[in-house]
């Protein structure tokens, strides 16, 4: 890899603390990790080998998730403004699409008591409430419990040097499938089937070390930390192997996905490294085009769309969201696509928009300088 320990510095302030740039070639990976849930859902009646990997998309968007937020500064102006600033983000889609569950029911377990847990994003703390209403959205709200403990739990890290960086980055890797087995050994029975899922899926604790492996990893990259050449090879045997081994779980069984998201961390880890390194050094070209910069953007609109545009299909034709044939499951979800637009330019964009902090600012002296400072502010804050 090209040593980039000055490159980051210049980027992100030269420490832990400071500011980076948007890195449009993470923003690109989103489209793809959102692209296999929805193709997961998608061929959920055939139980395609690779595509019924899909459900690792949303380990990917955890570590993601941490790093964007991380590397971006997004906690620098004060909790108050974060957790602002991040509701303003999630919320219009999350209601938008609970409002249409609501009236489409394409999810079983949709009680009042759900819609309440949905609404608040909580709904991932219930084992009935997580699947219920718009079942994606329980992501959610393991992400609104992130975003609580980012403040603090940055005030912790910045304090840590690389090696205890990297030494969270491995403790959290082996930690999260040892308290996955736990789980699955003491509940994974045939009655306490639903919990151990619940427990090793959708808890929000459970997901959190996916969450500060991507703020520890952030902090290396600001650091300007560039692994040694052995251990870059370690890490690539690793991701190699698990990916490798999750194809074999997943083949053999695919209810293993609790070993599966475990096996993947190292190849997540790798990845989201490799693009951010690469973008900084100015190698990176495929990722940062417009056209798979533009399907990001779009991601989150497309991710919270999809299943609901999949069960509308599957009402009307007597079968599941996940139980559509082929002829059917593709074009719904072009339709999902077209619909993800119409909800990212006229739900999530205004709204986020309207609810950000964004405090007045003196005019400026020419409309040029203001379309730039628009544009930094949004390469600052966007993610």
């Amino acid at each position: 890899m090209i040593p980039l320990v000055n490159t980051v510095a210049g980027f992100a302030g030269g420490e832990a603390g400071g500011r980076g740039v948007r890195l449009d070639s993470l923003t690109s990976l989103r489209f793809f990790a959102a692209a296999a849930v929805a193709l997961m859902h998608a061929s959920g009646l055939y139980d395609v080998p690779i595509l019924n990997l899909g459900f690792i998309g949303v380990s990917f968007f955890f570590v993601l998730s941490g790093f964007v937020l991380t590397w971006a500064g997004a906690a620098d102006d004060g909790p108050g403004t974060f957790l602002r600033n991040r509701i303003a983000k999630l919320f219009p889609l999350s209601a938008a699409t609970l409002a249409v569950a609501a009236l489409i029911p394409v999810a079983r377990n949709s009680s009042g008591a759900s819609f309440l847990h949905s609404l608040l994003l909580l709904q991932a703390w219930w084992p009935s409430s997580a699947p219920s209403f718009n079942p994606v959205a329980w992501s959610l709200s393991a992400e609104a419990f992130f975003y609580l403990l980012l403040p603090p739990l940055l005030a912790r890290m910045r304090r840590f040097n690389s090696r205890e960086l990297l030494g969270t980055i491995v403790f959290l890797s082996l930690l999260q499938p040892a308290v996955g087995t736990a789980f699955q050994f003491i509940l994974g029975t045939e009655i306490n089937a639903w919990a151990a899922q619940f427990f090793t899926y959708n808890f929000p604790p459970y997901r959190l070390p996916e969450f500060v492996i991507g703020v520890a990893l952030a902090l290396l990259l600001k650091s300007g930390y560039v692994p040694a050449h052995r251990i870059q090879l370690l890490v690539a045997g690793l991701a190699t192997a698990g990916l490798m081994l999750t194809v074999l779980a997943a083949n053999v069984y695919v209810g293993l996905w609790w070993v599966c998201q475990s096996l993947m961390l190292p190849a997540i880890v790798a990845l989201i490294w490799s693009a951010a390194r690469r973008e900084l050094s100015g190698t990176s070209r495929l990722l940062t085009s417009p056209p798979l910069v533009r399907l990001g953007e779009l991601s989150f609109a497309f991710y919270m769309v999809h299943y609901l545009v999949l069960g509308t299909v599957g009402l009307l034709v007597g079968r599941g969201a996940q139980g559509l044939p082929w002829p059917l499951a593709l074009p719904a979800l072009i339709c999902a696509a077209g619909i993800a637009w119409l909800a990212h330019r006229y739900i999530e964009e205004p709204c986020e928009r309207a609810l950000r902090d964004n405090p007045p600012r003196l005019a400026e002296p020419t409309a040029e300088p203001q379309r730039n400072g628009r544009a930094a502010a949004r390469r600052r804050t966007r993610s």
